[in-house]
């Protein structure tokens, strides 16, 4: 091995100068023994400019390397390490990853992995919070179906639950202003909004609220807009608009007589029907005095 001008004493032990040579003979990195590994006290301006990019270190460490990335993380952040082919690199995030749990000591935060077979999230090493699909949750551990003790399902979490309450989502936005299915030529109209069921409820389960929900408004705008015989539409104001409305005004007047003759002739044969029922009983005959 070549001395690159450094004599070595085999009794001092110099395990610094030792490593020193190895890198540079290697070309990697050594983690606390080379100038390749950054360390700042304090989050520098320039680290905040150029996240991810070296030689500053990405955002959350206060150690890294160039190609190990983060070595150790600021306080309240999470050292997690994710392997990539050969090579090993490190983050530092505020929260772990799906599979993952943080594990807080004094010394630093870092990232476990659930030992919990189909775990998608977990609490702690051996109690999971949520499973993978199609695994159901239940106390913790994952399984393919749920027991009898506690035999339903909850959508959102996929738990399995002695009770589960009926589940709803957000109000639709409300319906256009409408009345009789027309959005103009009325001053006041209704209007509707709906949600869907998320969660049906078991038997002993709250029952659902209220789906659907209607209010009165005001339809906008209350005229409707003249439509010429071209299928146009044409001004309001216009001697051929103004025909137009004296023609819907007479139809509808007609539609209004046709209505009331209707009525009345309904009322008179109820009537007829009506007296054809009264029995009329001659008046008892007197004995005659003689």
């Amino acid at each position: 091995m070549p001395s690159f001008g450094l004599k070595l004493r085999p009794w001092a032990g110099n395990v610094r100068v030792a490593a020193v040579i190895v890198c540079l003979v290697l070309r990697s990195v050594c983690m606390g023994t080379t100038s390749n590994v950054l360390t700042f006290d304090s989050e520098p301006s320039a680290a905040v400019k150029a996240i991810g990019l070296y030689p500053v270190c990405p955002r959350g460490c206060t150690s890294c390397s160039t190609i190990n990335g983060c070595i150790t993380c600021r306080p309240r952040y999470f050292l997690f390490l994710y392997r990539s082919g050969m090579r090993q690199t490190g983050l530092c995030l505020h929260t772990c990853p799906h599979g993952y749990y943080g594990v807080r000591s004094p010394d630093f935060n870092k990232c476990s992995r659930c030992k919990v077979e189909n775990c998608e999230q977990c609490y702690s090493r051996s109690f999971c919070t949520r499973c993978k699909a199609p695994f159901l949750l239940y106390k913790g551990q994952c399984v393919s179906s749920c027991p009898a003790d506690q035999p339903y399902v909850a959508n959102l979490t996929r738990e399995c639950q002695y009770v589960v309450d009926c589940q709803v989502g957000p109000w639709s936005p409300w319906s256009p202003c409408m009345r009789n299915g027309a959005s103009c030529g009325y001053k006041w109209g209704d209007q509707t909004r709906s949600r869907q069921v998320w969660q049906k409820p078991s038997p002993l389960g709250r029952p659902c609220p209220e789906l659907v929900s209607n209010t009165r408004c005001l339809v906008q705008p209350r005229f409707c807009p003249v439509v010429g015989p071209d299928g146009l539409v044409i001004d309001n104001h216009s001697e051929l608009a103004a025909q137009i409305k004296r023609e819907r005004r007479r139809r509808k007047r007609e539609r209004r007589r046709k209505k009331r003759r209707k009525a009345r002739k309904r009322e008179r044969k109820e009537n007829r029907s009506r007296l054809g029922q009264i029995v009329v009983h001659d008046p008892p005959v007197e004995p005659s005095a003689s």
